[in-house]
């Protein structure tokens, strides 16, 4: 046991290694259908390991925080600049509300149980689950005029506390949620119901709720018909297209043998073999409307396409779906609508934001079309623009070093505020210059998941040996102290968004889940109303916040020392 003990003294990678694969292993398995997460399994297990009283270097956790933090600012960006418009005021005021009264409870609670800045910040970390401000905490811990043995108390005590109320902050506002709607009196089911109609542009049947504007739901399809009903000789083919009950696009015209340009067609006429796309359901009618099927393998050799587009162009923010899909959407189908990765419901009346993501299907003309007018075709790749990463987090750095003097005290973002901001700011531009800085979706994960969590093995491996001391000696008021700010900002916040800002209910839950930056008590509210109606309130202050309490991280520590 000695020996292995020195080994991993020797070769402190290796239990970083183990903390994250044993940690991801915890994280995943489930108590009564709730598991901790990752980076909870992280912290404890390497706490655990920790006991060996291991050396880490400190310029390992200073990398991977910033890797974390950076692409944490480059993915909210363009949803917290949007969101500082008129449209999005409300989320704003209530994000902001949220954070103070976290911030003012942690300050509370910190002097009330005697906590260090260190077990404060810690607790306002766990209790908020927000996990950056371990790093901006411990950033400022470092900087407090202490003896080392005071900061090193203080850091440690940082993840313990964090450790200690996370659990309750994730699994106590998930029950919360569920329990909310029932308290309130709302049926949230009803009210998302009503919403949705609203929408769908008043719909009563399914199809207004997933309106046939320009929404896929099933396989598309491709058929042929000869053109031998007389109503529709001397029509243009978009006048044929109206005639459908459902969406369908004209793609392809045949005529004496020969593939017309589409745009050179005036006039149907007897005998044209038309191409039509469209879901299943809206080719019931084409016989009637059109004339017989018939095969032919030439003209059904459409070429297809599913492409991924962002909404940059200013024309289409601010507009719904509905007329995105009369004034540009002919033959493209829409299979899914997310906003910061979160899918929203796609109704008529639902309003396009920068940045939202369209994944669109039909023809490849057609959707190469429409993407150029929309925005950026986000298409499958595995580059990573890390010029971008490496400039961002150097420039974030000395951002964060400087310092400006009001009435003799030094003012500073600090290294993870710099980060911060440096991604918030690439993010944006990326959004409006997609030509550069590209982080896909797989490397985003990497290094915000990977980068916190290797964050996380450090800080609790140095923290271990001091984690039972303090477990015993204050770990009963940590915890109690983490309820009370966990239940505080959301019970307040119910409050002065139903009746100060006058919220509808479903989307004021799905906000407050953004305010708290916590993904598992969205998912809860959304399984309460049975729609994804609640994510349209989450989007802003989930970026808002993840913003506002990173940097509560270091106004804590200041404030409690």
């Amino acid at each position: 046991m000695a020996n292995a003990i020195e080994l991993f003294r020797t070769y402190p990678q290796i239990v970083i290694f183990l903390a994250i694969a044993l940690g991801y292993l915890v994280g995943k398995i489930k108590f009564y259908g709730f598991n901790l997460g990752s980076t909870a399994g992280v912290l404890l297990v390497s706490l655990v390991l920790g006991q060996m009283n291991i050396a880490i270097s400190p310029l390992l956790e200073a990398i991977m925080f910033a890797l974390f933090i950076f692409c944490i600012g480059y993915k909210v960006g363009p949803e917290f600049f949007s969101g500082l418009k008129k449209d999005g005021i409300k989320y704003i005021f209530l994000s902001g509300f949220v954070a103070v009264v976290g911030l003012v409870t942690a300050f509370l609670l910190g002097k009330v149980f005697h906590f260090d800045p260190g077990t404060t910040a810690g607790l306002l970390g766990g209790a908020m689950t927000q996990s950056t401000i371990i790093g901006t905490a411990s950033e400022a811990i470092r900087n407090l005029s202490a003896t080392p043995e005071a900061k090193a108390l203080f850091s440690s005590n940082i993840a313990i506390a964090y450790a200690i109320t996370y659990i309750f902050g994730t699994a106590g506002l998930v029950v919360l949620f569920k329990l909310m709607p029932h308290i309130m009196r709302i049926d949230l089911k009803a009210e998302s119901k009503k919403i949705e109609l609203e929408m769908s542009g008043g719909g009563d049947d399914d199809e207004g709720l997933q309106p046939e504007l320009f929404l896929w739901n099933k396989m598309l399809d491709l058929r042929i018909y000869m053109a031998k009903n007389p109503s529709i000789f001397g029509k243009t083919t978009t006048e044929i297209e109206s005639l459908f009950p459902t969406k369908i696009s004209i793609d392809n015209v045949k005529r004496a043998g020969k593939i017309l340009d589409l745009s050179s067609i005036e006039k149907i006429q007897v005998k044209d073999l038309i191409a039509v796309v469209g879901k299943p359901d809206g080719f019931l009618r084409a016989e009637e409307i059109i004339g017989s099927e018939v095969d032919d393998k030439e003209l059904g050799r459409l070429m297809g396409e599913v492409l991924k587009i962002c909404v940059l162009n200013k024309n289409i923010v601010g507009k719904t779906l509905g007329e995105l899909s009369e004034q540009y959407g002919h033959g493209c189908f829409l299979k899914k609508l997310t906003r910061q990765g979160h899918e929203l419901p796609a109704s008529k009346n639902t309003v396009i934001k920068k940045c939202d993501e369209l994944e669109v299907i039909g023809s490849q003309k057609d959707v190469e079309k429409l993407a150029k007018y929309v925005g950026y075709s986000e298409r499958s790749t595995v580059a990573t623009d890390l010029v971008l990463v490496g400039i961002g987090c150097a420039v974030g750095t000395l951002l964060g070093l400087a310092s400006i003097g009001v009435a003799d005290i030094q003012i500073t973002l600090g290294i993870g505020g710099g980060v911060l901001v440096s991604g918030l700011i690439c993010g944006w531009l990326r959004s409006r210059h997609p030509t550069f800085g590209m982080i896909p979706s797989g490397a985003q994960w990497i290094l915000t998941d990977l980068g916190l969590n290797l964050f996380i093995a450090c800080v609790g491996l140095v923290a271990g040996p001091k984690a039972l001391q303090a477990l015993q000696t204050s770990g009963t008021s940590i915890f109690f102290a983490g309820v009370i700010l966990t239940l505080m900002p959301m019970i307040t916040g119910i409050i002065f968004g139903k009746y100060i800002l006058k919220m509808n209910p479903v989307l004021l839950l799905g906000a407050l889940t953004g305010a708290g930056t916590i993904t598992a008590a969205l998912n809860a509210v959304k399984e309460e109303a049975d729609s994804s109606i609640p994510t349209i309130g989450y989007t802003v202050p989930y970026a808002f916040n993840n913003v506002i309490l990173t940097i509560w991280g270091m106004v804590i520590v200041y404030l409690m020392y």
